[in-house]
């Protein structure tokens, strides 16, 4: 299940990029680079921005879904996406005493085995 929602997902993706490129823009779009006169003889009389626009729309929300799913499959249903009301919340606390390796240093503030002289 997971494969194929990775298969749709960068299906839709590259889909995704190329209708939003073949959007028009402030030129004329695709209708002029086919050597039309507008945008009217590619893509009908109302021109691109309908169709575009609609297939953009269902891209996307194609593309919010699966990216969704593929969110809730890779937590594998042990653990939630955000943790509950009955989730704990309290993080454990280690027994014993702490291991260090860095010397403590005296109360006076001299650091043993240097020298308080001026070089």
């Amino acid at each position: 299940m997971e494969t194929v929602l990775w298969v749709i997902h960068v299906i839709v993706s590259i889909a995704l990029v190329a209708v939003v490129l073949m959007q028009p823009g402030q030129s004329g779009g695709m209708g002029t680079a086919f050597g039309g006169g507008g945008s009217q003889s590619l893509f009908g009389s109302q021109g691109s921005s309908g169709f575009l626009g609609r297939v953009t729309a269902v891209l996307a929300t194609t593309f919010f879904l699966t990216s969704l799913g593929l969110a809730v499959i890779s937590t594998g249903g042990d653990e939630s996406l955000m943790q509950g009301e009955g989730a704990s919340q309290e993080t454990p606390v280690p027994t014993g005493a702490p291991s260090s390796d860095v010397p403590d240093i005296p109360a006076g503030g001299a650091v043993p085995g240097e020298s308080s002289g001026q070089n």
